[in-house]
């Protein structure tokens, strides 16, 4: 069973963040249950490039676009140190979690659940759920 978010009832203020081993691990609350992660269903997008191993979509006809736009704005605001925006020209870059090929499909799955350093910015990890 997988959880998914609605858009509309998303809240900035329910993002909590905790320091994990290799980095720093996202939850949202959702009363008392802590979800490790932003489990977010994207549809209305554009498959850029695909890998075994990573998907590129351009969201830019998203209904979601907005919602993850606010998001990476969220973070941006939160780390004043340099911050490698996950969302760039309305594209996202996913790392699959599995082999399936998105090709056909309707919406993708996602969660946003990692924060990281690498090359001294600040990234924010996206997977396929």
């Amino acid at each position: 069973m997988d959880l998914i978010l609605d858009e509309k009832s998303f809240d900035n203020d329910k993002i909590k963040i905790k320091n994990g081993k290799t980095g720093q691990k996202i939850l949202y609350q959702i009363d008392d249950v802590s979800l490790i992660g932003i489990p977010l269903k994207i549809t209305g997008y554009t498959i850029i490039q695909e890998s075994y191993k990573y998907i590129m979509i351009n969201i830019s006809n998203s209904q979601q676009n907005s919602l993850f736009k606010k998001i990476d704005a969220h973070f941006s605001n939160e780390y004043k140190i340099p911050y490698s925006h996950f969302v760039n020209n309305n594209i996202l870059k996913i790392k699959k979690n599995n082999m399936k090929d998105y090709t056909n499909s309707k919406e993708i799955h996602v969660s946003i659940n990692n924060i990281k350093m690498k090359n001294s910015f600040v990234m924010i990890q996206l997977f396929t759920i």
